[in-house]
């Protein structure tokens, strides 16, 4: 699912610095169960995996709610903190040394089987101030902000991105009705990194530092949060543009790996990749201007292990 990075999320962010609580009072969202163990990381999973001589399996990492006011995740702290607590990655600062690299499997039941989503945040919000005794602030700061609007005066979009097609809204429209997951290409080939499907993201990065980012029929804002991740900053969408859209975008990514192989093959003839912001207005005809705004930023005080179940 999506997290929308629009300009609500800029605009909800001015006033004061604020304290937040993290001692549960009695009254507050509790899980009526909850399970918190040692996770398995994606490394963790590979490496378990090489040492027996297995095949690899990629291990479910998120946080998911599931019917019956459930929630399951298997994450690490700060995968946690920001679900719990509705905010990016570059909103969170501070917090031990494992914030990010130790995971932890969560199972955890709310008391209604009809819980929302926003209810059973706040649960989460509750049992980390329980289990790894977690306290933030939070404080407003002047930082980076990015605005995304349409480059040329005439309105005309570039050549790689395009409305969706009204096939495609309908098969989108009837796999909401039916809750049907999106179904892959025929033959179940995984298509070539800059091919559009209906109803799909897809998001790649060399260890040249080349990225493709593709996704079929989505709103603008998909393509906003896609570059929020990539440059670690909110992404206002201030293109006017509304509906869903077609999109296949290849840039030079900030985030590259490292080690042998990594960075640009000099011996390659292929083009080099250009930096997103030249991308995004040679081939969406989108245009990237950076500024600055008030932003929360939650400050991570104290974070301990779980405590055992």
């Amino acid at each position: 699912m999506h997290r929308v990075v629009v300009a609500a999320c800029v605009m909800a962010v001015f006033g004061a610095d604020r304290a937040i609580a993290q001692s549960p009072a009695a009254g507050e969202p509790r899980f009526e169960v909850a399970s918190v163990k040692p996770g398995l990381s994606p490394a963790d999973a590979a490496r378990a995996a090489a040492a027996s001589g297995g095949t690899f399996t990629f291990p479910f990492v998120g946080v998911r709610v599931q019917p019956g006011g459930r929630l399951i995740a298997n994450t690490n702290l700060q995968g946690l903190i920001l679900r719990a607590y509705g905010i990016e990655s570059y909103q969170l600062e501070g917090g031990p040394e494992w914030l990010s690299s130790d995971y932890f499997s969560i199972t955890a039941k709310a008391e209604s089987e009809t819980a929302t989503e926003a209810e059973l945040n706040a649960m989460l919000k509750s049992l980390l101030a329980d289990r790894f005794g977690l306290r933030v602030r939070v404080e407003t700061r002047p930082s980076p902000v990015h605005t995304l609007t349409v480059a040329r005066p005439d309105g005309r979009l570039g050549s790689s991105l395009k409305r969706t097609s009204p096939e495609c809204e309908t098969t989108i429209d009837e796999r909401k009705r039916t809750g049907a997951r999106s179904a892959m290409p025929p033959g179940g080939q995984i298509p070539p990194p800059l091919t559009v499907v209906c109803g799909t993201t897809r998001m790649s990065i060399a260890r040249t530092g080349g990225a493709t980012y593709a996704m079929g029929g989505f709103p603008l804002s998909a393509l906003a949060e896609r570059i929020s991740s990539e440059l670690g900053a909110p992404v206002v969408d201030a293109t006017g543009l509304t509906g869903l859209f077609d999109a296949a975008l290849e840039y030079e990514s900030s985030r590259r790996m490292t080690g042998p192989g990594a960075g640009p093959d000099l011996n390659s003839t292929d083009p080099l990749p250009v930096p997103l912001p030249q991308a995004l207005q040679q081939q969406l005809g989108l245009k990237l201007d950076k500024g600055t705004a008030p932003l929360a930023i939650t400050i991570v005080d104290a974070a301990g292990r779980p405590t055992p179940d």
